[in-house]
């Protein structure tokens, strides 16, 4: 529609970027949520303590880790909602013998690799930033790299890495299956 077209189905390249904006648009929410959660699990208290904690330092206090958040959610949304979908449908269209769980499958190890192993990094940075409010050891992204690699080289952004590709296979398999299955009961125009 941006570009005039009534209705047509979106390009692989366009379905990809999506799911990434919109995954990146969902940390304006989820990044100072997570910086309340991941204050409450360093330091106790309630909900309401947290945030005033945070608040004591200033607005923009809200707002640190946010790039990094935008990063994580928009690579993890583009593996499930882009590259595991554009996967399934090209294997469903190139191979139509193939059964839709096995490619639905594949499409789902592809997606879980992509979100997985590229937004990691960008959880780790940003835990450790939410975490240290105080900027006592996390203060930049910069200087937060700087610090995971001198202490523990590149594998020290990825640690946990492993656990979490398998949660994301796992969740992304059932997003997909949910979403192709409920979609068209919400939009039967669409479908």
């Amino acid at each position: 529609m941006l570009k005039g077209e009534m209705s047509r189905e979106l390009t692989a390249g366009e379905q990809i970027v999506a799911a990434i904006g919109a995954g990146g648009t969902s940390a304006v929410i989820g990044g100072p949520l997570e910086l309340i959660m991941i204050q409450q699990q360093r330091k106790g208290g309630s909900l309401l303590s947290a945030a005033g904690q945070i608040s004591s330092y200033g607005p923009s206090m809200w707002s640190r880790g946010l790039t990094m958040t935008a990063l994580r959610e928009g690579v993890y949304t583009g593996g499930y909602l882009g590259v595991t979908p554009v996967i399934r449908e090209f294997l469903q269209k190139s191979f139509p013998s193939w059964n839709e769980e096995g490619c639905r499958a594949i499409g789902s190890v592809c997606g879980g690799l992509f979100a997985c192993y590229l937004s990691h990094p960008c959880d780790t940075i940003k835990t450790c930033i939410q975490g240290d409010i105080e900027g006592a050891k996390f203060k930049t992204h910069s200087s937060t790299v700087s610090t995971l690699l001198s202490e523990g080289g590149l594998s020290s952004l990825y640690r946990g890495a492993p656990w979490r590709l398998f949660r994301q296979i796992v969740g992304i398999f059932v997003l997909d299956k949910a979403r192709m299955t409920i979609s068209p009961m919400l939009f039967p125009d669409r479908f």
